[in-house]
C-alpha cells in the first residue's frame, strides 16, 4: 500500500470540486470517500458505527471524529486491493487530519497530497447564483448564504493548508477555467507528485543495491530529466563514499606517524639523563678516599664495642653450670643498660680519632705509591 495515490479534494461551495473528484476517480482508478455518503450508506445497512450515528444526528448533534474515522477505516478494509482514494468532505479540521494519518500509517500509506481549487470569492458567488437557477438548492439562491458559506470555508481549511503545507502537501490548483482547463492542472499535477513518489522509492533502493537505470521500473509518465537525476544521485552517493574512504586511509596515516614519533624522542631523553650522573662521579673523586677510611674506623670501632658487651655475658655464663640459652644472653644486656651508657659520643670520637690517625697514612701511603710509580715510569 506504500505507492497509493491518496488525495485530500479540496475547494469551497461552487469550485466545481465534485466534477473534478469523478473525472480523478476514472482516470486513476481511485475509491471515493465521501464522509456524508459513507454516514448515509452506514445508516442504511443498520451497522453498528450506522446506529451510533444515527443516534447522534437524532439529538441535533456532530458525529464525532471516532465515529466517522471508525467508518472510514471500515472502507479502506473493504477495498484492500485500491489503487487509491480521494477524501471528500474530510478531514474538516487539524484534529481530523491527524487522525486520519495516524489511522493511513496503521495501514502502511498515507496521504500524498492535498490538491485545492483556489476560486476567489466573487467568482464563486457567480457560479453558485447560477448553479441555484438550475438546480433549485435553496442555500444556492440567496447570495447573504452564499458570502457565509464560503467565509465560513475559508476560516476552516486555512489550519488544513498550513497543517499539509508544513509536511510539503499543500497543493495550490487555480479553479478558474473550463472544466477542461481545470483537470489537465490537476493531472499535470498529480503526474508530478507520482514521478516524485517513485523517485523516492527508487532512492531508498539505491541505498541497497547496485543498480543501473535500466533496472528501474519507473512510472510511464515520468519525464526522461528524472531519470537522469536519479543516475546522478547514484553518482554522487559513489563519489560520497570514496571521500570517505579517503578520510579513513589519511586519519590511519596520521594516527601512526603520530604512535612512532614519541617511541623514536624517548631514547634520546633517557641517554642525556644518564650522561650527567657521570660528571658528578668524576669530580667527587677525591672525597671518596675519606669516606673509605671513616669504613675501616668505623668497623673497627664496632668490633671494639661487640667485645666490651660480650664481657658481662661470659661472665653472667660461668656463674650458671647450665647452658646460656639465647634469651638469657638478651636479658643479660638490656636495652636500658645500653641507652644509658654515652655509646653514641664515644663511638663518634673514637670513629674521629680514627680517621684522624688511620686516614692520614692510608692517603699518605697511597700518594707515596703513586709516586714511586712515576719514578719507576
Amino acid at each position: 500500500m506504500e505507492n497509493m495515490l491518496n488525495l485530500v479534494l479540496f475547494g469551497p461551495p461552487g469550485a466545481g470540486k465534485g466534477t473534478q473528484s469523478e473525472k480523478l476517480i476514472n482516470k486513476y482508478g481511485l475509491v471515493h470517500l465521501s464522509t456524508g455518503d459513507i454516514l448515509r450508506n452506514e445508516i442504511a445497512n443498520g451497522t453498528e458505527l450506522g446506529r451510533k450515528a444515527k443516534e447522534v444526528m437524532d439529538r441535533g448533534e456532530l458525529v464525532s471524529d471516532d465515529i466517522v474515522i471508525g467508518m472510514i477505516e471500515s472502507k479502506l478494509d473493504a477495498n484492500p486491493h485500491a489503487k487509491g482514494y480521494i477524501f471528500d468532505g474530510f478531514p474538516r479540521t487539524t484534529a481530523q487530519a491527524v487522525a486520519l494519518d495516524d489511522l493511513l500509517q496503521r495501514k502502511g500509506t498515507g496521504i500524498s497530497a492535498m490538491l485545492a481549487l483556489e476560486v476567489n470569492d466573487e467568482e464563486l458567488t457567480k457560479r453558485l447564483l447560477l448553479r441555484g437557477k438550475e438546480s433549485g438548492r435553496p442555500d444556492d439562491a440567496n447570495e447573504d448564504v452564499i458570502r457565509r458559506r464560503i467565509k465560513e470555508y475559508n476560516t476552516k481549511t486555512l489550519p488544513l493548508k498550513t497543517y499539509y503545507s508544513e509536511q510539503g502537501k499543500f497543493h495550490s490548483i487555480d479553479g478558474i477555467g473550463t472544466i477542461d482547463e481545470i483537470f489537465k492542472a490537476l493531472t499535470d499535477r498529480i503526474t508530478f507528485l507520482k514521478a516524485e513518489m517513485d523517485l523516492t522509492g527508487l532512492e531508498s533502493d539505491i541505498e541497497h543495491l547496485d543498480l543501473t537505470i535500466q533496472d528501474f521500473e519507473v512510472a510511464d509518465d515520468i519525464a526522461p530529466e528524472l531519470l537522469l537525476e536519479i543516475d546522478a544521485i547514484k553518482r554522487a552517493e559513489a563519489e560520497e563514499e570514496e571521500e570517505e574512504r579517503e578520510k579513513k586511509a589519511s586519519v590511519k596515516k596520521e594516527i601512526k606517524k603520530s604512535a612512532s614519533a614519541p617511541a623514536k624522542s624517548k631514547p634520546a631523553a633517557t641517554k642525556v639523563a644518564t650522561k650527567k650522573p657521570a660528571k658528578k662521579k668524576t669530580s667527587s673523586a677525591k672525597p671518596a678516599k675519606k669516606t673509605v677510611a671513616k669504613k675501616t674506623a668505623k668497623k673497627a670501632v664496632k668490633k671494639t664495642a661487640a667485645k666490651k658487651t660480650a664481657k658481662p655475658v661470659k661472665k653472667a655464663a660461668k656463674k650458671k653450670s647450665t647452658p646460656v640459652k639465647k634469651k638469657a644472653i638478651k636479658k643479660a644486656a638490656p636495652k636500658k643498660a645500653v641507652k644509658k651508657t654515652p655509646a653514641k659520643k664515644t663511638v663518634k670520637k673514637a670513629v674521629k680519632k680514627a680517621v684522624k690517625k688511620v686516614a692520614p697514612k692510608k692517603i699518605a701511603k697511597k700518594s707515596n705509591a703513586k709516586q714511586k710509580g712515576k719514578k719507576k715510569r
